[in-house]
């Protein structure tokens, strides 16, 4: 690479030795195969057994991250972790694509009148169907079905394998390879939904609102919130399904955070006033557990650690409460933004575009790190991994040094402290 585009990642976070000296190790490290001099890496999704980086030619490239959580009888021969699986590239027709999801072996990307699924770990185009209206949102995956979320009100229900009754969907295709280099091939190894059995056919699912965020799997099922403040639970049920719901009365101020078997949200009163529920999800309804006061309005998710709760505040702020009664913690004031938990601290992006350390026992910036070149934030709320990316395609994944110890107990010969995925010659 020409030393005039190259990204340095000497002295950074991505640097092996920077991230052991913060208790963290680097799992892997990537660079993402396009043409950097063209285009650039612009988001970046943590999905399920993958990391999916989008840049902006609309190309969608898959790297294999672990499986969470480990499991002792997972498949043999899995990918190499951090290793690019696959290269897919989305229709130019379709102008605008919302960020894709993963799960149940397939990556789903919702466009603005169609939904493509292709298999996680090869790239190949599974499936496509054509939407009845616009997509207003990243589908959920959640046991054997996707939901799209459509304008009007709609989520589309579609079956993650339309052709489950036989021997397995990818092999029932006729493919024309492992490089699908045109629209037009890709759309002949497409399943057609016209000729699917009864009981995978698409239907309609009405939300009686448009939805204020994108749905959420939950036990084979989905949940959603509407714009009115009505938050939904469709679950299978013998002989049918079954509907719960529950008024919040106002809409929520952030994507709704499901732990086990309660819910965590937050309404805004005014601009300076808000309230945190906890809402408790039992097979025979959604129960109000707690409902806790804030004096400011809070934006974005809330996440969660252990027992505690993170509560974003619209003046850049966070504030922790106690998971189990909503007990008041500690709250920090200066602007930050949450990236991700991991190594047992809050990785955030500050005013100043720095990558920050908050510690969550009592809300204490401890470190404070340049972000160059990894200037395109990554939000992970779904492992405890620190993800970077940089414009330029060079993606690492850091991971705290004791788990990685703890995972490499057994059947690992890496020494002096070197990841084997990155030993060199």
């Amino acid at each position: 690479m020409p030393c005039q585009s190259a990204e340095r990642v000497w002295g950074t976070l991505g640097d092996a030795f920077v991230a052991e000296n913060v208790g963290l190790r680097r799992e892997w490290i990537v660079q993402v195969p396009f043409d950097s001099h063209a285009t650039r890496l612009t988001h970046v999704t943590i999905a399920e057994g993958l990391v999916l980086a989008s840049t902006g030619d609309g190309s969608l490239h898959g790297i294999a991250a672990p499986v969470e959580p480990a499991e002792a009888d997972l498949p043999t021969g899995l990918p190499t972790v951090g290793s690019v699986l696959w290269t897919h590239h989305r229709d130019p027709r379709t102008k605008s694509y919302f960020p894709p999801t993963a799960g149940s072996g397939i990556v789903v990307i919702a466009g603005d009148f169609v939904v493509t699924g292709i298999a996680a770990q090869s790239g190949h185009t599974l499936w496509k169907y054509p939407l009845p209206s616009p997509a207003t949102g990243t589908p959920a995956i959640s046991g054997d079905w996707v939901y799209v979320p459509i304008e009007r009100g709609r989520l589309l229900r579609l079956p993650v394998n339309p052709l489950r009754k036989t021997s397995g969907l990818e092999n029932t295709l006729v493919t024309s390879g492992q490089d699908e280099t045109t629209t037009q091939e890709t759309e002949l190894n497409a399943v057609s939904f016209n000729d699917v059995d009864d009981d995978t056919s698409p239907w309609q699912i009405s939300t009686h609102s448009s939805l204020a965020f994108p749905p959420l799997p939950i036990n084979k099922g989905v949940l959603w919130c509407t714009t009115a403040g009505t938050i939904s639970r469709f679950l299978e049920a013998t002989p049918d399904w079954i509907r719960l719901e529950f008024q919040l009365g106002r809409p929520p101020s952030g994507q709704l955070l499901i732990s086990n078997d309660s819910l965590f949200t937050a309404i805004n009163s005014g601009t300076s006033a808000s309230d945190v529920v906890r809402i408790d999800l039992l097979p025979t309804g959604n129960v109000f557990a707690w409902r806790e006061p804030l004096t400011d309005s809070v934006r974005g998710a809330i996440w969660q650690l252990d027992n505690t709760i993170f509560v974003p505040l619209s003046t850049g702020g966070l504030t922790a409460l106690a998971a189990e009664d909503g007990r008041w913690l500690w709250t920090h004031s200066k602007k930050i933004q949450l990236l991700t938990i991991a190594a047992n601290k809050l990785w955030c992006l500050d005013d100043m575009e720095r990558l920050a350390t908050v510690d969550p026992s009592d809300g204490r910036r401890l470190q404070q790190f340049c972000l160059d070149p990894f200037s395109i934030p990554v939000v992970n709320r779904h492992t405890d991994r620190l993800i970077l990316a940089s414009p330029g395609g060079i993606i690492t994944s850091l991971v705290s040094r004791r788990q990685q110890s703890n995972n490499e107990t057994e059947g690992n010969t890496a020494t002096n402290g070197e990841n084997p995925q990155e030993q060199q010659p």
